[in-house]
């Protein structure tokens, strides 16, 4: 056998052991990639439900019926309707506080 077939030989052996591992490694992703289809799969399932269960919750003849049986709640009185300039303004306190001394952490 002469150099050239050996390193042939080599080159040969080489690609085999690179094409099976290579081999394993395709098929562990392929692996995960059906594990992560499955879970999408689930994720888009449960959002489908949580969907549909939003709609019922959200139904307005739902909500209307819930808030006359738990709330009393009745239209406000058109005397209770004023414009922004006819509310009273916020008074601002000018109420002074002790100074406190911050080594002791009490008031002077």
């Amino acid at each position: 056998m002469s150099l050239m077939d050996v390193m042939w030989f080599g080159l040969v052996l080489v690609v085999a052991i690179a094409l099976f591992v290579l081999k394993y490694e395709v098929q562990g992703l392929e692996e995960e990639l059906a594990a992560r289809q499955l879970e999408i799969a689930e994720h888009t399932e449960a959002i489908h439900v949580l969907a549909a269960e939003w709609t019922f919750l959200n139904d307005p003849a739902r909500l209307r019926r819930l808030g006359s049986q738990h709330l009393s709640l009745s239209p406000a009185a058109p005397s209770r309707i004023v414009p922004f300039n006819a509310l009273p303004k916020k008074r601002v306190s000018t109420q002074t506080f002790p100074e406190v001394d911050t080594q002791l952490g009490g008031p002077q």
